[in-house]
């Protein structure tokens, strides 16, 4: 009789052990698998997101050349360009000084509107597929003079964009640096385009515009605002680009010689970035810039 219950007990502990081994080899299983999709994971990550590179060094010394402003956008000019049918009905978009279809971040742009009257604001709204950003054109008495500009992020930040009559039923905003918000910048260099629209009451007009990455390295100070921001663009995604503070040279020679690197910026998918200089860099003695092979107007603070 305690033979038949050793033997069952003996039966019933294998078969126990056989179970827990079982499971042991699932769970192990199961966080080998587990442990695996999030190494793949991570993995994925890491490849649709360029990792930073080195970039160029900054030069201790170079001349700071003169060059003066080049030519300024014109809606009136762009209608020789645009379709037909913007020339005799109400239309929307945005110009630059090579013509409506040459929009790149950071370069000067301005907003034209066509058959809509200078008597109320006209409610402009940009679109990309994903966001929407909606800001007030507001018709200004007096004449467009190109001597002020609106803030990088115009038409990005909901503020008032005047608008001025420039005759031929056109109205144009004075220019600004196409900059806008980070997020938008980089949802906008993915797209590729985007649709900007404007309405006045039951008038309304839609184009979509196309919208390019610089591709030539360059720096320039943000105009329009008053934070002292160095905006740098053109160099490839994914390169660190220093930022040098340089000391001018008095009189007039035009030396500039490298004081200390003020920091540095990764060129994201839109390749073009904002450092923000810091007070101890503003100075009419000193000036701000990256690495270029050729220095023209190196900004001050």
């Amino acid at each position: 009789m305690k033979r038949r219950q050793l033997v069952g007990c003996l039966v019933l502990l294998s078969i126990a052990a056989a179970g827990c081994g079982s499971a042991t080899q699932d769970a192990t299983r199961r966080t080998n698998t587990t442990t695996r999709s999030a190494v793949e994971s991570r993995q994925a990550a890491g490849a649709r997101t360029p990792k930073p590179r080195k970039g160029p060094k900054l030069q201790g010394k170079f001349r700071n050349l003169a060059a003066g402003d080049g030519d300024a956008p014109e809606c009136k000019r762009d209608l020789s360009t645009l379709p037909a049918g913007f020339a005799t009905s109400p239309a929307v978009w945005m110009s630059t000084i090579k013509g409506p279809s040459n929009l790149v971040f950071t370069r000067e742009n301005a907003l034209c509107l066509h058959g809509f009257t200078a008597e109320r604001a006209v409610t402009v709204t940009v679109s990309d597929g994903r966001h929407s950003y909606t800001t007030t054109a507001q018709p200004t008495a007096g004449k467009l003079t190109f001597d002020r500009y609106e803030p990088p992020e115009s038409l990005f930040n909901g503020a008032r964009l005047r608008v001025y009559d420039i005759g031929s039923g056109v109205m144009q905003s004075e220019t600004w640096d196409f900059v806008p918000q980070s997020a938008a910048r980089e949802s906008l260099a993915a797209a590729g385009h985007f649709t900007i629209s404007a309405t006045q009451g039951s008038t309304t007009a839609s184009y979509k515009q196309s919208v390019a990455v610089p591709t030539n390295p360059e720096r320039a100070r943000l105009r329009g605002e008053s934070k002292r921001r160095l905006v740098v663009d053109g160099f490839k995604q994914g390169d660190t680009i220093p930022i040098g503070l340089y000391r001018l040279a008095a009189g007039a020679s035009d030396q500039a010689t490298l004081v200390r690197q003020l920091g540095s910026v990764v060129m994201p998918r839109s390749r073009t970035a904002v450092f923000a200089v810091p007070q101890s860099a503003a100075s009419s003695t000193y000036c701000v810039t990256v690495p270029l092979a050729t220095q023209y107007n190196c900004p001050s603070f």
